[in-house]
């Protein structure tokens, strides 16, 4: 056994010994080398090593297995331009993973994705490069720095990276052509469309900035929404504010604007009466078209309550800000976090102008409280320093406002969303609000004196019948889920709490309500919507025409449920099956609303956009109007949500920046994101002073103006 061994070991050293001078290269696999012709050389060092010289062009590369690989080889075949083989290369597609953007795996790492073929198409790296500036907020200067065009020709050495110029012309095509899509949509008299608006300021020049969005459900029942206009105003008078809005519609030859939600100020109000007096066409002549934010009534409502605890959330907000301030005291209370708390959460600021920031920053505080108690005892400049530094009263009391301000942080990020439809939930919202604040009334004095105060405002906005749009009540009773029966649950609490919000005309022969019960009360208030909602079902009759079908089987429930946004309410959706009161003939309006409405097992989950879909060749005319109604908008923080709260809108550095390529940029980011964030535009180059690039975009929108006349319905 010993003697094989050695003659073994002795054979391996001589295969090494032969391997180390071999007279001529290996025999080369890779599909590259069709392409080259392999040879053995001196490199500059003087070894001996394998080089790779092109056919085509004849350069030369170093090209040892193991030293270099092919992947340079690869890059080179593809892109050489003496290649016969080059136009058929550049066509080729190759096998790549399309990653998705923030899956992740188990572990925790990035998701490869799915394998596709992929080819190069120097159009589609220009729009992903047009996507990059314009969704990273980046300078057109950007594409010119060296770093980035090294990056790119790593990445793709076909692509010409673009100069500064071209990219901002390209992006002002980029927003072009998608507003020219977009406006044969809009400009559509079959489309309705419902508008947000807000006002803001520049920091550095002072001046006013209207931004318009658009919101709409499609023929898909997919809901859009599209910031269509940043437009400079020079005042924020009612009626200038109306006349720039009209301008606006009449720019994109919008016919069908069915509600405008705006903040709620005396000069929106002004806006409104002059839109509904000159609107040159007006839906359902403009009766509902007035809609108010409801985040911002709620936001009004808080502000009113917490002027209440206005000392013991100051304590601790003072405190907060006194910590924050300093890295040393950062670093210290910290300290004081791992002795006392397990927690991983810090501290939070408070926003002055975001009341749901004090709610966070309170119910933070209150979390870490034990570590305000010992960064006190171990350091003495916290007491001196501050006026008042946070007792264990404070935070108690503190603890039961974050615990009453849960409902309205709730409802406000509610009513936020803009991907799905919430005015069918805001009525149920609205009475949740109300129930809250009387169940919380008898906390105790101090709890007392505060819901009194936010009452008020409640009142003003919401305390009333008549105040409330009553499209709200259509929406209601467009959701399958809910129909008449919940108007009559709504109307019954309202009615219970003394709340009667219907007034009777003196001179009308109808029984006073004074003498009716509650029920009967109850009834003729419900009758009244749906009579209301019969006047807009004839007017969508008459405008469509009676000639589509709605003789198909009822739908089943699986038609009905599926995965949406939505969540239970403790007014509509803990309530039995009760009946629908309906005789005569039974036209399309009557048959849905004579059916069974839809119950919700618990928090379960419903896409009433989908169930209008399924169920749109049943009820083809009441489907338009739900398809209207859903997609009203409850508040304005569509538009606001797109903006930095508390940062500025142009900097000191864009005095000369054209308004109609600020609107470009900002309506252009707003369609590639399709749900806009945080947009702000401190970081725009000032190559847009460029007065010819603004000149292109004006001629451009002149043009399309005038092509207002050939309208399509396409969805963009």
């Amino acid at each position: 056994m010993e003697d094989q061994t050695i003659d073994v070991e002795c054979d391996r050293d001589d295969n090494k010994r032969k391997r180390k001078a071999p007279s001529k290269p290996r025999k080369t696999t890779s599909e590259c080398w069709k392409y080259f012709d392999p040879k053995m050389e001196e490199d500059e060092d003087g070894k001996i090593i394998k080089f790779a010289y092109c056919k085509w062009c004849d350069k030369s590369f170093k090209a040892d297995s193991k030293t270099h690989g092919t992947r340079h080889l690869n890059t080179h075949y593809m892109n050489c331009d003496k290649n016969p083989d080059y136009e058929k290369l550049k066509k080729q597609k190759i096998l790549a993973f399309k990653k998705k953007i923030g899956v992740e795996n188990d572990e925790g790492g990035s998701s490869m994705g799915t394998l596709e073929t992929w080819k190069y198409d120097d159009k589609e790296i220009k729009k992903a490069l047009i996507e990059l500036v314009v969704l990273a907020e980046l300078p057109f200067k950007f594409v010119e720095h060296p770093a980035f065009i090294k990056f790119g020709k790593k990445m793709q050495p076909r692509f010409n990276m673009p100069s500064r110029f071209t990219i901002a012309r390209d992006i002002a095509k980029f927003y072009l052509e998608e507003r020219k899509s977009l406006l044969s949509y809009l400009s559509n008299k079959a489309t309705t469309v419902h508008l947000t608006t807000d006002t803001w300021t520049s920091s550095c020049k002072r001046m006013n900035f209207m931004v318009l969005t658009a919101h709409f459900i499609d023929d898909d029942w997919v809901m859009h929404k599209r910031i269509i206009n940043f437009r400079p105003i020079h005042s924020h008078r009612g009626v200038d504010i109306g006349r720039a809005i009209l301008e606006c519609i009449t720019g994109w030859g919008i016919k069908n604007v069915m509600t405008i939600t705006v903040d709620n100020i005396a000069s929106n109000d002004k806006a409104l009466e002059y839109l509904v007096e000159n609107l040159p066409t007006k839906y359902d002549d403009s009766k509902h078209l007035h809609m108010r934010c409801m985040a911002h009534i709620l936001n009004l409502i808080v502000k009113d309550g917490l002027k209440t605890f206005n000392k013991e959330v100051s304590n601790i907000s003072l405190a907060v800000k006194y910590i924050k301030h300093s890295s040393q005291r950062v670093t210290n209370f910290k300290e004081s976090i791992e002795k006392t708390s397990t927690s991983k959460k810090f501290l939070v600021s408070e926003c002055p102008t975001r009341w749901n920031s004090t709610h966070d920053m309170l119910k933070t505080a209150i979390e870490l409280k034990e570590a305000f108690f010992d960064y006190d005892f171990n350091n003495s400049s916290f007491a001196r320093d501050l006026e008042e530094i946070p007792k264990r009263v404070d935070f108690e009391v503190c603890r039961k406002v974050v615990s009453f301000l849960e409902k309205f942080k709730e409802t406000t990020e509610l009513v936020s969303n803009v991907s799905c439809p919430v005015s069918h939930l805001w009525f149920g919202e609205v009475l949740d609000i109300d129930k809250h604040l009387r169940e919380w009334q008898h906390e105790n004095a101090s709890f007392k004196e505060m819901v009194e105060d936010m009452r008020k405002k409640y009142d003003k906005y919401w305390g009333d019948y008549k105040k409330i749009n009553h499209y709200m009540y259509f929406a209601v009773m467009l959701d399958p889920t809910m129909k008449s029966e919940m108007i009559g649950v709504g109307f019954t609490h309202l009615i219970e709490n003394g709340c009667i919000p219907m007034e009777v005309d003196e001179n009308s022969d109808e029984t006073p309500l004074s003498f009716l019960t509650d029920d009967e009360v109850c009834d003729k208030m419900v009758k009244k919507v749906e009579k209301d909602l019969r006047v807009l079902f004839d007017m969508y009759k008459e405008k469509y025409g009676t000639n589509l079908s709605s003789d198909l089987p009822k739908a089943t429930s699986c038609q009905s449920m599926n995965t949406s946004s939505r969540r239970g309410n403790s007014f509509f959706f803990n309530k039995k099956q009760g009946g629908n009161k309906f005789s005569g003939v039974e036209d399309e309006l009557t048959k849905y609303l004579k059916e069974p409405r839809l119950e919700l097992e618990g928090d379960e989950y419903f896409d009433i956009l989908n169930w209008w879909k399924l169920n749109s060749p049943r009820f083809p005319i009441v489907s338009k109007m739900a398809k209207d109604i859903l997609s009203i908008q409850v508040s304005t923080v569509a538009s606001e949500s797109a903006f930095s709260a508390s940062g500025r809108v142009l900097d000191p550095y864009r005095n000369s920046l054209s308004p109609s390529i600020v609107e470009a940029l900002v309506c252009t980011q707003d369609w590639i994101r399709t749900s806009s964030r945080n947009i702000t535009l401190d970081t725009f180059d000032d190559l847009m002073k460029d007065d010819e690039i603004a000149k292109e975009i004006q001629d451009a929108l002149d043009k399309q103006k005038g092509e207002l006349g050939k309208e399509t319905n396409v969805a963009p």
